[in-house]
């Protein structure tokens, strides 16, 4: 008979409240459980399964039992075959005198069933510790614009109050942080083209604040195994002391530490743009090279507290003389350059004397009493035989050779000509 029920199907005996034996299961139960009549039947459910399992087994028997009606209930169950899941309907069977004698059950299998769940509940488990502890603050929308779920992290870094993402409206919720932003009507525009552009990806985009914060917004569609679209999700990210260390992380690249003008490196690479464009559009470019005359000495004299003293009053001279285009940098030690856009010999040589003016009338106390400072200038201009810039460099600092061997404190050439010679090199 129970061959023929079309599902898997077993009977108890019931020798006590404590004691259950498996008198019989059909082909169906052994096929789903691994389990063979002629091996288990008349054994007790103890000699069968775990004890974690038995306790639970048995009571949902006495439950069947006490209550005389017909019960049903989910199981794990540790078989041959493996661990498995069942809906399980037990019926009692009563015996002349009242008592359950047996108790006849049903089962299906539903492992894939109960994995499927399991499995969801450990993504919605998984998602919900990701929403909770992300440092993005997080916003998912809907096809309609419907908020579905957000984070903490994304009211924190909006300032949204809870009664607001509660209507669940996206166009509520924009309109409450319009007032935070440096350029809402920028965001606004660029929020609805997004939710137009279905498959459009977004990476990266910096959004100012109007309390100085940097936000960074990452945001793509959601589409179905149809692509189908079903909405779109927004990570905002607050990078403001990011982009704080980026940007001094970029000042120090590319500042000289002591004097805070330009570096050699962003000396040379200046050079090379303005080279390029004099090339290309015929303009005329200058480089002043500047050495302040026996430095050495002043250090050793004076202490090198004193030398940075007299570099830092040296480039605070001589910053007002220049133009914005120009490019004023400390190539190292006591040697500075100037790089003069558009300014052919004539006005660079009349700038280098007025520097060498301004710096002769500097005057530094110290312990052992007052002394001057003065600075030698070599001077040249982009010719048309230069092919690099190298070469309009190392005329200027040939110039720079010239007037420190000819007593320093002076502008080389001292005419309107490029006339410096190449000296020996100097060491």
């Amino acid at each position: 008979m129970l061959d023929y029920l079309g599902v898997a199907a077993f009977v108890i005996d019931v020798i006590s409240a404590d004691e259950f034996r498996l008198a019989a299961i059909n082909a169906r139960h052994e096929q789903h459980s691994g389990m063979k009549h002629d091996k288990v039947a008349g054994r007790r459910v103890e000699e069968l399964l775990a004890p974690g399992t038995v306790a639970q087994l048995k009571a949902n028997y006495r439950r069947c039992i006490e209550n005389k009606t017909a019960t049903d209930y989910r199981e794990t169950l540790d078989l041959p075959i493996g661990r498995t899941y069942w809906q399980t309907y037990l019926v009692p069977s009563l015996d002349e005198t009242g008592r359950v004698s047996r108790l006849l059950g049903t089962a299906y299998e539903i492992s894939d069933q109960v994995h499927l769940e399991l499995e969801a509940r450990y993504q919605s488990t998984v998602m919900s510790v990701y929403l909770d502890e992300s440092p993005d603050g997080i916003l998912v929308v809907d096809a309609n614009n419907q908020i579905k779920t957000w984070n903490r992290r994304f009211l924190e870094i909006w300032n949204i109050p809870e009664t607001v993402m509660a209507q669940r409206d996206g166009e509520a919720a924009l309109r409450s942080v319009m007032e935070q932003l440096a350029e809402p009507d920028g965001f606004v525009q660029r929020i609805r083209e997004l939710y137009l552009s279905l498959h459009e990806e977004e990476l990266g985009i910096r959004i100012q604040m109007k309390d100085g914060r940097i936000l960074e917004r990452y945001s793509r569609g959601l589409h179905g195994p149809d692509d189908n679209y079903w909405g779109r999700i927004w990570f905002y990210r607050d990078v403001t002391e990011m982009q704080r260390m980026t940007d001094q992380l970029m000042v120090m690249s590319q500042t000289d530490p002591l004097t805070g003008i330009s570096n050699r490196r962003v000396f040379m690479g200046r050079l090379e743009d303005e080279y390029r464009r004099a090339q290309r559009y015929r303009h005329q470019l200058s480089v002043l090279m500047l050495d302040l005359d026996h430095f050495k000495q002043i250090n050793d004299q004076y202490g090198h507290a004193t030398g940075d003293r007299v570099l830092k009053e040296f480039v605070r001279v001589v910053t007002p003389e220049i133009r914005a285009s120009d490019c004023f940098a400390r190539m190292g030690g006591e040697e500075f350059t100037i790089l003069l856009p558009q300014s052919n010999l004539q006005s660079a040589r009349q700038l280098a004397q007025r520097l060498c003016q301004a710096v002769a009338a500097l005057v530094f106390d110290s312990p052992q009493g007052a002394f001057g400072v003065t600075v030698s200038i070599g001077v040249a201009t982009l010719c048309d035989s230069d092919s690099s810039p190298e070469q309009l460099i190392n005329r200027s600092d040939r110039c720079l050779y010239a007037a420190k061997s000819e007593g320093r404190n002076r502008v080389r050439p001292s005419g309107d000509a490029d006339d410096c010679q190449a000296p020996e090199p100097r060491l």
